[in-house]
């Protein structure tokens, strides 16, 4: 249980770490970390298993919106870029105080979990399962709608020492009642800098954070391969130390962004830690954008 005045992204997974916000703003006076202001009572409750995990969760909160104090930055221009998120579906993402009451109950699942004893000592074999997931929200009062959602996710191995990670999720807002603020939208784990700090596998490399977020029905997937041996590691020396490399591909479908995709190549465990990736994407067919992005290791 949780209670107090917070200041929280717009998009409550927090894809934009603060100090990585912090120097953008103040040397390219981009800000792209969206916050607004809550007074709050939380709760949750877990129950956490091998096999089985659940949760459920609710909000009551007084939500405000916050203006920026200051547009300062180093940049040429000395302009900070708004508080206010840009989104294809709301023509302004600026809000009146309201009281909004979210709940929410999430279950994964993983059928097929098998297990290791070794001295007496079970533990389940990663890998050995995929894991089926569940998740239903539903805001009450000031904030009406639905949300349904189901999810999948599998790593294991292909070939020698190849490594495979997939996940996918479609989802949708049933009834008449949809989200009017953009919180409650469905968001989906973007990036605008070329430092990647969200999990590398269920994550889009060039997607804005905020432009594509929906109240209606959407489709998510994604693939990564990694490599024992390709290209570099072709080398004995770099495959030695422990370098790999990968393709990956990212998809997305709704009705903001249509068709969304992104292929990638990347080096990882530079140096044991370091992940290196250059990435195109597409929108409906047609190219959008290309990048370079620096992260931690995959795994």
């Amino acid at each position: 249980l949780t209670a107090g005045r917070y200041v929280a992204q717009f998009n409550e997974e927090e894809p934009i770490h603060p100090l990585m916000n912090t120097f953008f703003s103040l040397v390219v006076g981009e800000n792209y970390m969206k916050i607004y202001e809550k007074d709050f009572v939380d709760f949750e409750i877990r129950k956490r298993g091998d096999v089985v995990n659940f949760q459920f969760s609710g909000e009551f909160a007084k939500r405000r919106f916050l203006e920026n104090t200051t547009d300062y930055s180093f940049g040429e221009t000395g302009d900070l870029t708004s508080n206010a998120p840009e989104n294809e579906i709301l023509d302004d993402t600026r809000f009146d105080e309201h009281d909004a009451v979210i709940l929410s109950a999430r279950a994964d699942y993983r059928p097929w979990l098998k297990y290791r004893i070794y001295n007496g000592v079970k533990r389940p074999i990663s890998g050995s399962s995929p894991t089926v997931s569940f998740l239903f929200r539903s805001g009450i009062g000031d904030t009406k709608f639905n949300q349904l959602e189901a999810g999948f996710s599998h790593h294991f191995k292909i070939g020698i020492q190849g490594f495979v990670d997939v996940a996918a999720s479609a989802g949708f807002f049933p009834g008449s009642d949809k989200p009017e603020y953009l919180m409650d939208f469905k968001h989906f784990a973007g990036n605008q800098t070329p430092f990647i700090t969200s999990d590398p596998v269920e994550s889009y490399r060039l997607l804005p954070y905020y432009q594509f977020s929906v109240n209606s029905e959407y489709l998510t997937g994604h693939l990564h391969y990694q490599f024992r041996k390709f290209l570099l590691t072709r080398i004995p020396l770099v495959r030695l130390a422990g370098v790999r490399e990968g393709f990956f591909t990212n998809y997305l479908y709704n009705d903001a962004a249509n068709h969304y995709t992104e292929l990638g190549y990347g080096i990882n465990y530079i140096f044991r830690v370091i992940r290196i990736e250059a990435v195109t994407s597409f929108l409906d067919g047609k190219y959008y954008d290309w990048g370079v992005r620096i992260g931690i290791a995959t795994n």
